[in-house]
């Protein structure tokens, strides 16, 4: 895994330190929101907003994260 991603990085002209990338990434944080409606709960996935410098670095890797939440789940409650 390493080396695929050394190499990817070197690619994406970033160097050869998959180390410092991995560091770099532990900034990224994402979060399930349930959100409770009449007949069914929504779950909506968000990332937080990144740093300039990560973001470049996604970039230039061809990485996209979500901008906006996505909707991973719609669960029908069970009425009794």
């Amino acid at each position: 895994m390493w080396k695929t991603l050394q190499q990817w990085m070197k690619t994406s002209g970033l160097g050869t330190a998959p180390r410092k990338l991995i560091e770099e990434m532990r900034e990224v944080r994402s979060l399930d929101v349930l959100l409770p409606a009449k007949d069914k709960t929504i779950r909506l996935r968000v990332v937080s907003t990144l740093a300039k410098e990560l973001n470049v670095l996604l970039q230039r890797m061809k990485i996209s994260l979500p901008d906006r939440p996505k909707i991973i789940e719609n669960v029908v409650q069970k009425t009794a």
